[in-house]
């Protein structure tokens, strides 16, 4: 980030945010409880295996990404402005690619999506660069969640089976 502001980012203001108090590092922890295993349990865990089940890992992931965007509706109310809904919803799509083919190639570990996710909104979300951080990440992601269109195909999204939730059978 040095060569985009001139300065370097510090490792401290990572954790520092627009909505809530200066934690630092500490909020690492925060992110990963809320943002990580609190929304992963049920986009991943529950969702993505249900969907998948009679859809490609591509179709199911575009339709968790729409509930996925309407679940997050709520902060261009009071975070974001509205100018940025194309192109945050086009981050949205591609990170929900992203966290489709950890949850496929990891046989479902919510874990490992929960972890990525929320280290990917401790890092994005932080004040530390400006704003440029944060661009250059979503950015990252959404370059590799295209390379992972093409490389791994949209069945499976993954070298790997796709992971889907059998039917309830009595």
């Amino acid at each position: 980030m040095t060569l985009a502001t001139g300065e370097p980012i510090s490792i401290a203001s990572l954790g520092n945010v627009n909505f809530l108090p200066s934690l630092g590092l500490a909020a690492l922890p925060l992110w990963l409880l809320t943002f990580g295993i609190g929304e992963e349990t049920g986009w991943r865990g529950f969702a993505l295996p249900r969907l998948q089940r009679d859809r490609s890992a591509l179709s199911a992931t575009l339709i968790l990404s729409i509930l996925w965007a309407l679940w997050h509706l709520p902060q261009f109310f009071y975070l974001f402005e509205p100018t940025i809904a194309i192109g945050w919803l086009l981050g949205l799509i591609c990170g929900a690619v992203l966290l489709t083919w950890l949850f496929n190639s990891t046989g479902g570990s919510i874990l490992i999506v929960a972890i990525w996710h929320g280290c990917f909104n401790f890092i994005s979300a932080s004040n530390a660069g400006n704003g440029i951080l944060a661009a250059v990440v979503s950015s990252l992601v959404m370059i590799w969640a295209v390379v992972l269109f093409f490389w791994f195909k949209p069945r499976n999204l993954s070298t790997r089976p796709k992971v889907v939730l059998a039917p309830y059978q009595d």
